[in-house]
């Protein structure tokens, strides 16, 4: 039942050598196996220490490094809401500040008509009532004037009529005489 290790190496040789089939052909010898075997010992034995040692402190650094990048990635959608929200809030003041914009320019322009139709109601009335102050200094002018021609007819009419008579007149007398033929000549 026991064999020797020798006998084992060849039982286990000959058993590779059938699973190997069509490569059987390379004769691989006991001390092949061994060091076969000695690598698959070592290998297993490195996986056990990696897995055991290095696999979970590893993971654990790797699964941090998720989760801070999954973080950086939630705060980068949570800034991308809150610059569209930001940008929504900032589109809506500017039409509010477009609109302010343009009934502060439509008051002003409705300002600016009133004040120009103002100064043009206030010029027109200025202008009229120098025409009227005009018209009324031609009035009295042409009164006075009236006055003046009337008071020289009188003159001239007081010295013909000395000359004519050759003696003396007596002025208030012939004054409304003379007044009430200019009057009866004017209507």
């Amino acid at each position: 039942m026991f064999l020797s290790i020798s006998e084992a190496l060849e039982s286990i040789v000959s058993t590779v050598e059938q699973a190997l089939g069509p490569l059987a052909n390379l004769k691989i010898e006991g001390v092949h196996v061994r060091d076969i075997i000695i690598q698959l010992v070592s290998t297993i034995i490195l996986f056990l220490v990696v897995r055991f040692f290095l696999w979970k402190p590893i993971t654990n650094i790797l699964e941090k490094r998720r989760e801070a990048i999954d973080k950086s990635l939630e705060e980068a959608s949570v800034a991308r809401e809150n610059a569209k929200q930001i940008e929504a809030e900032l589109s809506t003041e500017l039409s509010n500040a477009k609109m302010q914009i343009k009934e502060l320019l439509d008051k002003a322009e409705k300002d600016g008509n009133a004040r120009r139709e103002e100064i043009i109601k206030d010029a027109k009335e200025e202008a009229k009532r120098r025409l009227d102050n005009l018209e009324l200094e031609l009035q009295q002018e042409k009164k006075n004037m009236e006055k003046e021609i009337r008071q020289e007819i009188v003159d001239i009419a007081f010295a013909a009529a000395e000359k004519i008579v050759a003696k003396e007149i007596n002025h208030d007398k012939y004054l409304n005489v003379v007044e009430d033929i200019l009057k009866e000549a004017n209507s």
